[in-house]
């Protein structure tokens, strides 16, 4: 049976940039206002981090929050099915960039997209301009295959996140090329504890281990939206050269702290209903309440 919801994004696509960001905004600022199981994810990871903030500044987040989550799923279809053209005038500036041209001089980069602003764009942009090899995690199902499409037809290369996977962004680093990984996951395998927002929290230690091995500098990505749907700005930050110390550790701290500063920078528009905290080191207690199990049919 078909998937509508590709017809659905296909017809988003359609419509002019600042009708969809208007239209996800408002829907969002609604959502705020009612109790759900959304807007508690938010608001425990908000308390989490923003500790020193009184209660009325952390709601006000909140609700900025979620008109920035209405914005990016109103905004998926029409960056998925941007081509060149219209990629083009939806990125109306860029800040930084002279740092991934730079690196591509001297041998590649790791660039690094974490969950803020409009993270699907920043691939696609790149992707226009220099040779990128990605991971991503695969699922079933029509849309994803459809999503995974979207994703590689401006000429991305995207790789399952395997042993596989990773031996083809080493590949594409020893091309001189970029190879991009998303920083702000909780792993299932292949994590470690550092400080994040002041919390402990499980980190992948692959992308230190990969900037160590490969010795190329990483670079934080991150699309901002502009006001009123005007389009995004794309930001290039370089992480500091301690992501690459031998001890992954070290690294991932150093990695942990630059995605940190850039959230603190513009931290409405995080992916702050994702459950960044859900792992706890040893002998800490949950900080999410647990999922209601489905009832079982007799």
């Amino acid at each position: 049976m078909p998937d509508v919801r590709i017809p659905l994004l296909r017809g988003l696509a359609l419509l002019p940039l600042p009708l969809l960001h208007a239209a996800g905004a408002a829907l969002g600022s609604a959502l705020a206002l009612f109790p759900s199981r959304l807007r508690t994810m938010i608001d425990i990871n908000l308390g989490l981090c923003f500790p020193d903030r009184t209660p009325a500044w952390r709601r006000g987040l909140r609700r900025r929050s979620m008109a920035h989550l209405g914005r990016l799923l109103f905004e998926a279809g029409k960056v998925w099915c941007a081509d060149r053209a219209a990629l083009a005038a939806l990125v109306r500036d860029t800040r930084g960039e002279q740092h991934i041209a730079e690196a591509l001089t001297r041998g590649g980069a790791i660039v690094a997209t974490p969950h803020l602003g409009c993270w699907e764009i920043v691939s696609l942009y790149l992707t226009t301009r220099y040779p990128l090899t990605a991971l991503y995690r695969p699922q079933e199902g029509a849309l994803d295959a459809w999503i995974r499409e979207r994703r590689q037809h401006l000429g991305a290369r995207l790789e399952p996140a395997d042993q596989g996977g990773v031996r083809a962004l080493m590949a594409a680093l020893r091309r001189g090329e970029l190879a991009g990984l998303l920083p702000d996951q909780d792993p299932k395998v292949g994590g470690v504890f550092v400080r994040h927002f002041g919390q402990m929290t499980h980190t992948p230690v692959l992308l230190a281990r990969l900037a160590h091995k490969a010795r190329v500098p990483v670079i934080l990505c991150f699309a901002e939206r502009l006001p009123r749907g005007r389009g995004y700005r794309i930001h290039f930050e370089p992480v500091a050269e301690a992501v690459a110390d031998a001890d992954p550790q070290v690294g991932t701290q150093a990695l942990s702290d630059a995605v940190e500063a850039l959230i603190r920078r513009c931290p409405e528009q995080y992916f702050w209903n994702y459950r960044r905290f859900r792992r706890r080191p040893a002998g800490e207690a949950p900080i999410y309440p647990r999922r209601p199990r489905r009832a079982r049919l007799s």
